[in-house]
């Protein structure tokens, strides 16, 4: 969708830059396109759903050869196959349409910064959003909060979005480079779903032993990514079932880092988790907490603050500010409270880390 400032935002708000960065001015094209960003996103997320990418990434086709391959109506399809072109996803010639390369690039399966996955995940949620007015009155999430963990095939969705949205950002690769881990042996990765973190922690020190905690089902789905996709650094890796919720954390461990694990959780959950992490590492151990980090007034990073509404449907959580993460950790016992902000673009969150005395 054409995103705050003019800027073309064609995924989740959580990639999008806020008004600030325009100086506050916002005119009638910048909030018309807000408002109707729901049109592109919906466009966008049921032709992936269709496989319209897939089917183009083999070739040009024609509106009606595209409707044929994809089981739709051959004048429906082209009304969706010209709005691609519109948005800049596709490109027609002579009467046939084609992959732009940032299609090819983030909406082909086979790519390795495939972005589908996210995409897909956030089609599944479309209702939940219509619930949002509900949300706001009753305070309650426009779902159970059960970390998709009712079905296999939520399950499975909701970890595949999860790596979907880190590789394709790069937010791994960035993380391994910069987070310090000399003289750490094993590094626990809490709740680190499909393990996409730790499979770049474990490529950048080759003596480092690493542990997935996370809950049974998400363990499979990521047991099978794993073996697909890098099944030689599986043998440094102990995915062990740990609910955090329920209590304590193995240890002890010399590292832990989380990735948007806070923002799922409500103030005293992540008062007590601090705690237990404190609990689990050895002396001088490091806690590497990565998230949207809020300024006091948890208006910045807009990216932050508009994904918060998100988590408002879906968990019991917000993001929260530097002020009342350092203040968990502090009450936990950890010292040495700092935080790293991420570039921006394309990155939209900080790591808040600690040491252990």
């Amino acid at each position: 969708m054409f995103g705050w400032c003019g800027v073309e935002v064609r995924s989740r708000p959580e990639v999008a830059a806020g008004p600030r960065a325009c100086g506050g001015r916002m005119d009638f094209s910048t909030i018309a396109g807000m408002a109707g960003g729901h049109a592109e996103a919906r466009a966008i997320q049921i032709a992936l759903k269709l496989g319209i990418f897939e089917r183009l990434g083999a070739r040009p086709l024609e509106a009606s050869e595209l409707a044929s391959a994809i089981g739709t109506e051959s004048r429906a399809t082209a009304i969706l196959a010209n709005a691609m072109v519109a948005i800049g996803l596709l490109q027609k010639i002579d009467g046939r349409y084609h992959l732009e390369q940032s299609a090819q690039r983030f909406l082909v399966e086979a790519s390795p910064e495939y972005l589908g996955g996210m995409i897909l995940f956030d089609a599944e949620l479309w209702n939940a959003w219509g619930r949002l007015e509900d949300s706001l009155r009753s305070g309650a999430p426009a779902r159970t909060p059960d970390m998709f963990q009712s079905s296999p095939a939520a399950t499975a969705r909701f970890i595949a979005a999860m790596d979907s949205l880190v590789r394709a950002r790069g937010d791994d690769r960035w993380t391994a480079e910069h987070l310090d881990l000399t003289g750490v042996r094993t590094l626990a990765d809490v709740g680190g779903g499909p393990g996409t973190y730790l499979v770049e922690f474990l490529r950048r020190y080759p003596d480092l032993h690493g542990a997935l905690w996370d809950l049974p089902a998400t363990l499979e789905v990521a047991r099978r990514m794993l073996a697909q996709r890098t099944p030689a650094l599986l043998s440094r890796i102990d995915l062990r079932a740990v609910d955090y919720l329920a209590g304590e954390l193995p240890g002890p461990v010399d590292a832990i880092f989380m990735s948007n694990i806070i923002h799922s959780e409500n103030e005293p959950v992540n008062e007590a988790l601090m705690a237990k992490c404190f609990r689990a590492l050895a002396p001088g151990g490091l806690i590497a907490v990565k998230d949207h980090i809020m300024n006091r007034d948890l208006t910045e990073p807009a990216a932050g603050a508009v994904f918060s509404l998100y988590l408002l449907l879906t968990t019991r959580g917000r993001d929260y500010s530097f002020d009342e993460t350092a203040g968990w950790m502090r009450a936990a016992g950890f010292a040495d409270i700092r935080m790293t902000t991420l570039p921006s673009p394309p990155f939209t969150s900080s790591i808040v880390s600690a040491r252990k005395p």
